[in-house]
């Protein structure tokens, strides 16, 4: 019995650490909505790697209410076929967060387990309905929270981690039935300790410091 409990115990701290942002409980979402958002990111992923796209191991896919999200560092030259695959499977947007290649003295790894430790730690926060992605320093935030203050506290727990200069948030609240094209962007930079928050348009691109990246709607 002891030996069953350790084995779930380690199989969800692994889970934990990979960045397992939400679960069947605990999403805003409805199962139908879930598993529709499941299948379309699967099949884009898919379609990514399948189609002689090289970038395709550096692209994170995330889908919320059927609106897709396309994370990574992927070369200029290759950013328009990304989004033209994408398009293929007809999502109700596309948002790409491409990084801009930079060195950092610690790694992805390092920061993301860092980041997802500060978010299990905050109280008022469930962390597991909140996926990240982190690229030399630079956060993102995406999932479906509870309430605003959920995503304030989110925020804020993501810009104290040590190691992480700026934030990007693409939490979205939950949709109502008939309501779900209502979706805004909304793009939260900042950095570390000390900075303070801004909020910036959607088509506010990568700049020199690498504070926010992103594309407008294709």
């Amino acid at each position: 019995m002891q030996k069953k409990v350790g084995t779930l115990l380690l199989l969800f701290m692994v889970a934990i650490l990979n960045g397992c942002a939400y679960s069947v409980y605990d999403d805003q979402r409805l199962m139908g909505t879930m598993t529709t958002d499941k299948k379309l990111s699967a099949k884009i992923k898919t379609a990514l790697l399948n189609e002689s796209f090289t970038g395709g191991l550096e692209i994170a896919v995330y889908s919320f209410y059927g609106h897709v999200f396309l994370v990574g560092e992927v070369p200029s030259n290759m950013q328009e076929k990304a989004l033209a695959i994408a398009r293929r499977y007809s999502p109700r947007s596309i948002t790409p967060h491409w990084f801009t290649k930079v060195t950092s003295g610690t790694s992805n790894f390092v920061l993301a387990t860092k980041l997802r430790t500060a978010l299990i730690g905050t109280p008022g926060l469930s962390s597991t309905r909140i996926d990240t992605e982190v690229n030399a320093g630079r956060a993102v935030l995406l999932g479906v929270v509870q309430d605003v203050q959920e995503k304030d506290l989110a925020i804020e727990a993501a810009r104290k981690v040590q190691g992480i200069i700026s934030v990007t948030s693409y939490l979205m609240l939950p949709q109502r039935a008939g309501h779900i094209d209502d979706f805004r962007q909304e793009q939260v930079s900042g950095v570390a300790p000390g900075g303070s928050a801004s909020t910036v348009s959607e088509s506010t691109m990568a700049d020199e410091a690498g504070i926010v990246e992103s594309h407008d709607l294709p």
